[in-house]
């Protein structure tokens, strides 16, 4: 094995990296590779399979598999002596990330992180799955039993022969689902009633009850929402539909309702944390996102503007000022993500707790026991905050399906201002001013704790939504410093995130950029700038976003067959494929932004190149618009700013 020397401790080539969680791993004994020609190489002079793990910094099962295998020395020798191991932050890289993950989901059904691929020395994908404990349980293998059984058939001349016949068939199908099939079959552009369509999808999938469009987990989809005052916006010009653009609507403020007052959005320090693990937004995957923050802020501000509920521009303005706090580099620039994991410590007895003793645990920054909230606050505003937000001496976490939070609060909403006001005889002012109050105490004691890890990598395509966000806000809500922070974000970016030869890269982090920008790169950041240009009007932002645009089209667009690739030509000699993806998921899809960009700098420069483009695009995914009409809502709403624009 292959280590490098640094002080004291033996450390493998990827102390050598930029990214967090690359680093995070560069003490383990496992003999990691970053993604590149020295790991292929040796692969292919080796004649052995490469192991690509894939994951990210804030990933709370990806420290799991670390933690369990990665570190475990005689595991870390198997990994060594018979594969080429092979590590990937899916944040810089996601482009391997889409097509690894889907290799994963067409072989077992579904995936998730951390992903582990086992592939061919010419890095075609053969075997694959997700979290494997170190033994074995859950009614899993041991990642040890897997090892093993994967290095014993690479090396039988018969079984690895089925396996190279599986990667060219695994690889060929990918190619199909993520480059062809569906999206090249489109032969006329989508009708218009796709548009009507995917509403109604949503509101037969939409939770009546708790809000979401599915069961547990639910995941906030802004995207999603989005879509839906998208439509209600554009059904208010068609009074055949003026039930529908209710109850589009409807349905998107119940759900924003419902997100904004569970344990899902953090109650004392602002943000929304990954996921719900349950159905009623209760108890979080705690991790925060960059890119799940800026997106919501958008959507509450937009709602705030249709619906001008105040309750909305609040949400909004906590999870600004969360972003401004936790998240903002001294330059402009934003950071990536916190991490759902931290030492445990007991703010009531000052110490780490007996059990834990500073071991870091899930959501342990943001739980409270309610000897904490006691410790902190008067007996008044204890007793306010406790009925306000559901705090019991013997926890609320009752949906904890693994008992982590056994004694803990997770703070949610269970009643309104209204009803806590009538509770203690107060006027609903006096309950805003005491939860005010009361939530910067418990702000300022929480800063006591061990704080998460922040993944301080900046990435242009998570920096593009927020400065979208920031750019929203200045307009609607009036507030100087969202346009002054929304600018010199901007500014970051020309200035730190562009080579002299005017190409774009994806990843700063310590002074230095690196990584050739995808397309979610320069279509989410051409959207900024035509975000920043309606809010504030300067015309620079438009010039520089026509002349980025057509950057866009003349690098990712495919003008043989319509729709946008995820990387340049150039980008990677290692890729087995050049993707494309029409699929909007927790972000939006690349060739949905690019689509709708291509609408917004038509309308703004009537040059039908553009135009042109975003037309193809909708042909090219007329059958997956047709069939899977849910999956792509942000390329459908470009479809109905098309007919709009067209009628």
């Amino acid at each position: 094995m292959e280590l490098a020397i640094t002080g004291t401790s033996e450390q493998n080539r990827l102390i050598n990296e930029k990214s967090p969680y690359l680093i995070q791993h560069a003490d383990n004994p496992v003999d990691w590779y970053p993604w590149g020609d020295e790991a292929f190489k040796k692969a292919e002079d080796e004649n052995k399979p490469i192991l690509v793990s894939i994951g990210y910094s804030t990933c709370h099962w990806c420290h799991v598999m670390a933690d369990e295998s990665f570190s475990d020395p005689a595991i870390a020798d198997i990994m060594n002596q018979d594969f080429v191991n092979i590590k990937i932050d899916r944040e810089e890289r996601p482009d391997l990330d889409q097509i690894y993950i889907s290799s994963v989901s067409a072989m077992r059904g579904s995936a998730g992180w951390p992903l582990n691929v086992f592939l061919t020395p010419d890095a075609k994908p053969f075997f694959g799955g997700t979290y494997f404990p170190a033994k074995k349980r859950f009614g899993m293998p041991s990642w040890k039993e897997v090892l093993t059984a994967v290095a014993r058939e690479w090396k039988s001349d018969k079984d690895r022969k089925k396996l190279l016949d599986s990667a060219e068939g695994i690889t060929d199908a990918l190619k199909q689902y993520l480059n062809g099939g569906l999206l090249h079959k489109g032969s006329t552009i989508p009708d218009k009633k796709a548009v009507r369509d995917t509403a109604k999808s949503f509101y037969e999938s939409h939770d009546s009850v708790y809000g979401g469009f599915s069961s547990a987990p639910k995941f906030p989809m802004p995207v999603v929402l989005d879509f839906l005052l998208f439509y209600h916006c554009l059904a208010q010009t068609e009074d055949r539909q003026a039930d529908e653009k209710v109850e589009a609507l409807d349905i998107a403020v119940h759900t924003m309702r419902k997100m904004a007052r569970g344990g899902i959005f953090d109650h004392v320090g602002g943000g929304f944390h990954r996921y719900s693990t349950d159905e009623y937004w209760h108890v979080p995957h705690f991790e925060k996102m960059l890119y799940d923050n800026s997106q919501l802020i958008t959507v509450y501000l937009k709602a705030y503007d249709i619906t001008g509920y105040d309750e909305f521009a609040a949400t909004a303005r906590q999870s600004l000022e969360y972003v401004f706090r936790n998240m903002t580099h001294p330059l402009g620039g934003f950071y990536s993500a916190q991490d759902a994991d931290s030492p445990e410590f007991d703010l009531a007895a000052g110490k780490d707790n007996k059990s834990g003793n500073g071991r870091k645990a899930e959501g342990a920054y943001y739980a409270w026991r309610k000897t904490e909230i006691d410790s902190v606050l008067d007996k008044h505003s204890a007793a306010v905050v406790s009925y306000h937000y559901d705090i019991r001496s013997q926890g609320n976490a009752q949906n904890d399906a693994f008992g982590e939070f056994t004694g803990k609060n997770i703070l949610r909403e269970t009643g309104s201002i209204k009803e806590t006001a009538q509770h203690f005889g107060l006027s609903r002012q006096e309950v805003r001013t005491t939860l005010e109050s009361a939530g910067q105490k418990l702000l300022e004691a929480r800063s006591m704790r061990p704080a998460p890890q922040t993944d301080d990598k900046i990435i242009t395509e998570w920096n593009s939504l927020m400065i979208s966000a920031l750019a929203q806000a200045g307009r609607v809500l009036g507030d100087e410093r969202y346009r002054i922070a929304a600018k010199k974000a901007v500014d970051f970016i020309n200035a730190s995130l562009f080579s002299g030869k005017g190409e774009l890269y994806r990843r700063w982090r310590g002074g230095e950029c690196g990584i050739a920008g995808l397309a979610s790169d320069y279509a989410f950041f051409v959207q900024a700038l035509l975000d920043m240009y309606e809010a504030f009007e300067d015309r620079e932002y438009m010039e520089n976003a026509v002349e980025l645009g057509d950057r866009m089209l003349d690098r990712f667009y495919d003008s043989e067959n319509g729709g946008f690739f995820i990387t340049a030509p150039d980008h990677d000699p290692r890729l087995i494929f050049r993707a494309k993806d029409f699929m909007d998921g927790v972000l939006p899809a690349a060739g949905s932004v690019a689509a709708m960009n291509c609408i917004r700098l038509f309308r703004l420069t009537q040059e039908k190149r553009f135009l042109e483009a975003a037309r193809r695009t909708f042909i090219a995914a007329e059958e997956r618009i047709n069939r899977q009409p849910q999956s792509a809502p942000l390329l459908i709403a470009a479809l109905g700013s098309y007919y709009n624009d067209h009628k």
